[in-house]
């Protein structure tokens, strides 16, 4: 259909457009299927339709959360005021018995690569009281090479350096997706961002909401948590008022003219235009500005407040998250593939969010504890089948930070950057009790991995959880898959099979 057609089409309500109508950049060989669809002789990789995730829900520990003391704990690590959890011993026994947690310090989890057990750690303990989560969580170790957040952010949030002209968030790799499949055209977004709305240093995160060389309909939507959001003022389109009609009727026409200098002699198809393409979308979106405002629905930003271990705050922002999270995962239409949650804790530490160069031990104890409370409370337990929560079954959890914290103390109690030994973890979706446990190591002597996975296969790997197919052009090489692999087909094998332990 031509694109002066479907904007008239649209001024009328009515939607009839291929998925791929403001797609820039195609592959002819999955053109019918959409991008993102896997090639043919690559789908002994693709993991199997009825084991990938309908949804994801990712949380960024903005900050870095340390290992340690989470998903990494090996007790028998450090001796006296040393390293590792042992560096705050005593600090850290009398936080978790005070916070009213019951039960060991640590929990024994699995084996990583090493056959070293590792266990889970204090701050862990909402995931640790709910069995049912922990029987669906893969660790996995993580390691790279940034340690100021402005590099470290950028890359663990897309995979791609500072400065890669495909630098994008997923998001914008699923939101293209499933925009672009047959039939998947529509005004609300498949994926969404979500910044707490407290003031910090954004340090690069907001390339969580990048494009790189995705066409702009491929951007996701950027939401401030905030009972102020400016989204909200935007979305009722206070500026038109009642001519809102007369206004979109008045670009319609402007966008036609301007469409028709792309026709030498007004004839055959349109030239290709990138910025063309991204204005179409941009105005298609606008025309159903009222949709998303219905899903966007303003008692999701009311504020509300909340305490942990003795901590008592007016706004608690993990909270709001989860809750404007949870309502956009479960929702009967509509319902967005990917939402990622920026979070910064409870009470964010001065230095920003889970950064915890002083006091460690107290930050980390409330604000890593407090957002795996908020993340319980919006999964189901077994039996539970409340529509209002989300379910593992179809939701797949990724946990993700830029780096962790130092395996030794900084100054007098505090943790320091540490991209050298670190983990993701995945829960639920594909992962099931079979792939439950740790892929990679880290070592005792000096707190590195010596076995994991990169910032970019992360990525890949939730990429391949939807479905999408991770290589191409806008998004990921061979060369971004270690093990020495040579070709697409092997990567995606490795990824499958040795990253998420998935071999059916």
């Amino acid at each position: 259909m031509k694109r002066r057609n479907f904007l008239r089409a649209g001024a009328t309500g009515t939607i009839a457009a291929g998925a791929t109508a403001f797609g820039i950049l195609k592959y002819p060989r999955r053109a019918l299927a959409g991008w993102g669809a896997w090639p043919e002789d690559k789908l002994s990789a693709l993991i199997p339709a009825e084991r990938q995730a309908q949804n994801v829900l990712e949380v960024f520990f903005y900050g870095g959360m340390s290992a340690f003391d989470t998903f990494y704990t090996v007790p028998s690590w450090g001796q006296g005021n040393q390293t590792f959890l042992n560096a705050f011993l005593g600090e850290t026994t009398t936080r978790f018995n005070s916070c009213g947690f019951a039960g060991d310090l640590t929990e024994p989890f699995a084996d990583d690569q090493n056959g070293v057990e590792v266990h889970l750690g204090p701050w862990v303990t909402p995931l640790r009281e709910r069995p049912d989560i922990v029987e669906r969580m893969r660790v996995v170790v993580q390691r790279h090479d940034s340690l100021p957040h402005e590099g470290a952010n950028p890359f663990a949030l897309t995979g791609s350096r500072l400065g890669s002209p495909r630098l994008a968030g997923v998001g914008a790799s699923i939101q293209r997706h499933f925009l672009e499949r047959p039939g998947g055209l529509r005004s609300t977004p498949y994926a969404y961002v979500l910044y707490p709305g407290v003031d910090f240093p954004t340090d690069n995160v907001k390339a969580a909401s990048s494009v790189g060389l995705h066409p702009g309909s491929a951007r996701p939507l950027s939401v401030v948590v905030d009972s102020n959001s400016e989204l909200s003022n935007l979305l009722s389109r206070t500026t038109v008022g009642a001519r809102r009609a007369e206004f979109d009727d008045a670009i319609d026409h402007y966008l036609r003219d301007y469409e028709s200098r792309f026709r030498p002699g007004g004839k055959g198809a349109a030239t290709r235009s990138s910025e063309r393409s991204n204005f179409s979308f941009a105005h298609f979106a606008r025309r159903s500005a009222q949709q998303l405002e219905g899903v966007l629905a303003s008692d999701l930003f009311q504020v509300v407040g909340g305490d942990e271990c003795g901590n008592n705050e007016p706004v608690d922002m993990p909270a709001m998250q989860a809750r404007l999270a949870a309502s956009l995962l479960t929702r009967q239409s509509d319902q967005p593939r990917y939402v990622q949650w920026i979070d910064g804790g409870l009470r964010p530490h001065p230095a920003a969010g889970h950064d915890t160069h002083q006091k460690h031990v107290d930050y980390a104890s409330m604000n890593v504890t407090h957002t795996l409370r908020q993340l319980v409370s919006i999964i189901n337990e077994p039996g539970e089948n409340d529509p209002n929560k989300i379910d593992l079954d179809t939701t797949m959890i990724v946990l993700n930070t830029e780096f962790g914290r130092t395996p030794y103390v900084q100054g007098q109690d505090g943790l320091n950057h540490w991209p050298q030994g670190m983990v993701n973890v995945f829960i639920g979706g594909p992962v099931t009790s079979g792939e439950r446990g740790v892929y990679g190591a880290i070592t005792e002597d000096q707190g590195y991995a010596d076995t994991w996975v990169t910032p970019a296969e992360n990525r890949m790997m939730l990429m391949m959880a939807l479905g999408i197919y991770p290589f191409s052009s806008q998004t990921f090489a061979v060369g971004d898959v270690g093990g020495g692999v040579k070709n697409e087909l092997e990567a995606a094998t490795r990824l499958k099979e040795l990253y998420f332990g998935i071999k059916a």
